[in-house]
């Protein structure tokens, strides 16, 4: 009788300006489960992709159980073009795909052949409306070309690049509401923020809050104490928003000088998605937003969905690799990391077995 063995997805590759984290999983009937996941920092953060990250990455595959060249690496998201668009939910003879790749390239002033794209529609439940609303993103061939080089040279076969937005929501499937509600995203990465809305398998608009990231929040508290970025990051994700409580090697005067500041920051961010999360209810029919999921480095701060799920009044959750996926005790301290959430997602890019 032959055995049948779980099948390994390609590795998802999420670099990022001081990190790259990497993971891949196994399918089998009872679904996806962690085999290996990695977080390592780049040679030289801030910098450019380079051939010694894909050298770093490829060293550290081989010692932590990652199997096959295959990656699916995390598209660069300042180069991605987007738009909103309202479309003819029929248009006799012309496929919707081309429609929106004509729409994309005029709005951008580009050559329709020259980006790959992915679009999202969402029509009303009782299709009503003549129009359909659909949210395309694009990515140029001349912002590909360097990260295929750099990763091809060091072995990788690299299957695809994907956008963050695509690869959030695939990784959050377990936890998204069913299609008559609304599930929110936030992305809390290193660089920005970006605030998703999600129905079934549809993506159907995106917020970039300005000024608002892992990077500013880290910085602030460098400058004010006097310590390095890395140090400012293990104290907020140390000290959390609400928790009153002494913590070992930081006195009382600066705990509350720390919270002062997370609190301010991420008062900012409440701001800031009110209008999106209002604009969503009101533009599309259903019970509107009853979920917001945070995802990214920065959704690792103690407390945090507790202090958003008041003032915005849904469901507010981190999304964790372990909260999405069965993971092994043994890789549980890096599955519990919402900072891995995105390399999950892309490691289930084209189902397992890629």
């Amino acid at each position: 009788m032959r055995i049948a063995r779980p099948s390994r997805t390609v590795i998802g590759v999420d670099v990022g300006r001081r990190t790259i984290k990497a993971a891949q999983l196994t399918w089998s009937e009872g679904g996806y489960r962690v085999c290996a996941l990695s977080l390592l920092p780049r040679p030289e953060p801030e910098k450019e992709l380079a051939r010694a990250d894909a050298s770093a990455l490829r060293s550290v595959l081989k010692r932590q159980g990652f199997s096959g060249r295959k990656i699916v690496v995390v598209a660069p998201e300042e180069r991605l073009m987007r738009a909103a668009l309202e479309l003819p939910s029929k248009v006799a003879g012309t496929p919707i795909g081309q429609i929106v790749r004509m729409e994309l390239s005029r709005l951008n002033n580009v050559a329709p052949d020259s980006f790959e794209m992915a679009y999202w529609e969402w029509r009303t439940p009782d299709g009503a409306k003549p129009m359909t609303r659909t949210l395309a993103i694009g990515c140029p061939h001349e912002a590909v070309g360097g990260i295929l080089d750099v990763f091809e040279a060091e072995g990788f076969d690299v299957v695809a690049l994907d956008v963050r937005s695509a690869a959030a929501g695939r990784a959050c499937e377990a936890l998204l509401l069913p299609a008559s509600q609304i599930t929110a995203i936030a992305d809390l990465w290193w660089r920005s923020t970006t605030v998703q809305f999600v129905c079934g398998r549809s993506l159907l608009y995106e917020r970039v809050p300005e000024g608002i990231s892992t990077a500013e929040l880290t910085g602030k508290l460098a400058g004010v104490f006097g310590i390095t970025v890395e140090a400012a990051q293990q104290v907020a994700n140390t000290v959390g928003l609400t928790v009153d409580q002494p913590i070992e090697g930081i006195d009382r005067e600066t705990l509350d000088a720390v919270r002062k500041h997370l609190r301010s920051h991420f008062d900012k961010l409440l701001d800031e998605v009110r209008a999106p999360f209002s604009y969503v209810n009101h533009q599309f029919p259903g019970e509107g937003v009853k979920r917001l999921l945070l995802i990214g480095g920065g959704a690792a701060i103690p407390q945090l969905s507790s202090y958003m799920q008041g003032p915005l009044g849904i469901d507010v959750r981190s999304a964790a690799p372990s909260d999405l996926v069965t993971s092994p005790v043994e890789l549980l301290s890096k599955a519990g990391n919402p900072a891995m959430t995105l390399a999950v997602g892309l490691a289930r890019f084209g189902g397992a077995g890629g």
